[in-house]
């Protein structure tokens, strides 16, 4: 099936209109689905447990959504929702809808009319091109033979060279690395990202994961440092971001790159990825300003100091 890359909205009307015409869940249908979800999750590789561990919060946010979808294969939920339902963090719900998307078998997308809610389609169900065009107005079977029709193109004219020679894979092969990496990486982070965990699983899950004892000592500064709480529940993923070359120098810049960020936070700016900013700015040189300096100094002296001072 091809896969719909853009991110789709549909209305309230048009799902609710839908939804109404179709069967109703049922817990027979849904053990069906997670079981075919499952299987075509490991035959290309990836392992299910890691995106789902078993008895975990983000498997029961599956499980909640799947029964939704076991009836007429769409369904309309909020994070509070599904949070409520399942006893998981907003955090957890969130994590959990990311690795649905990473399955490929559920398309997630979202609601036009403000209402803050995810839509999940199930692209296995008898009714997806159906529920496609009536609720996305996407004609998926005019998509698939224009797919083919462009592939059979490719073929033809893109994979030969001036001399009648195949051209080099090595674009393709490059990309589906970068994929596999950046999957990977994310499949990680999302593991340790699970708050239901505490300080002592999760650094024993970074452990297993950290290129060396300098990552394991950055996680350790974060939590013991008196950082706002949502840095501290981004410090395994921080711990990681920081980098498999961290030493003691790296160590240092981190904590002082995070005090910014704390400083930021307290004077009331909003930093809705903690990760990602933290990732633009270790590479990036210090300033050599006099702040800079002297908070250089102040944790060269003392192994922490309080940023709320």
């Amino acid at each position: 099936m091809t896969q719909i890359a853009v991110k789709l909205t549909a209305y309230n009307k048009d799902v609710q209109r839908y939804m109404m015409n179709g069967n109703r869940s049922n817990t027979s249908n849904k053990t069906m689905i997670l079981e075919a979800i499952e299987n075509a999750v490991i035959s290309v590789g990836i392992s299910f447990e890691k995106l789902f561990p078993s008895k975990s919060k983000r498997q029961a946010v599956l499980d909640e959504i799947i029964y939704y979808l076991s009836g007429s294969g769409i369904c309309k939920v909020s994070a509070a929702t599904l949070a409520e339902k399942t006893g998981a963090s907003i955090r957890t719900v969130s994590s959990a809808v990311k690795s649905i998307k990473e399955t490929g078998e559920i398309i997630v997308a979202g609601l036009a009319d403000g209402k803050n809610k995810y839509i999940f389609v199930l692209k296995s169900h008898p009714n997806f091109e159906s529920i496609m065009k009536e609720v996305f107005f996407v004609d998926i079977a005019k998509q698939n033979a224009e797919h083919i029709a462009e592939q059979d193109f490719s073929k033809s004219v893109g994979t030969v060279g001036r001399n009648g020679q195949k051209l080099s894979s090595n674009h393709y092969n490059f990309n589906n690395l970068k994929q596999e990496k950046e999957f990977i990486q994310e499949s990680i982070e999302n593991d340790l990202q699970d708050l239901d965990q505490n300080t002592k699983e999760i650094r024993t899950k970074l452990k297993s994961y950290a290129a060396n004892d300098y990552q394991l000592l950055f996680f350790d500064e974060i939590m013991s440092f008196p950082f706002p709480n949502a840095i501290k529940d981004a410090a395994g993923v921080l711990a990681l971001r920081i980098g498999m070359d961290t030493d003691e120098k790296k160590v240092l810049k981190g904590m002082q790159l995070l005090n910014k960020i704390a400083i930021n936070m307290v004077d009331g700016v909003e930093i809705r990825n903690i990760a990602a900013v933290f990732s633009e700015g270790i590479n990036k040189p210090i300033q050599n300003t006099d702040l800079d300096k002297k908070q250089s100094e102040q944790l060269k002296k003392v192994q922490f100091y309080n940023w709320l001072v």
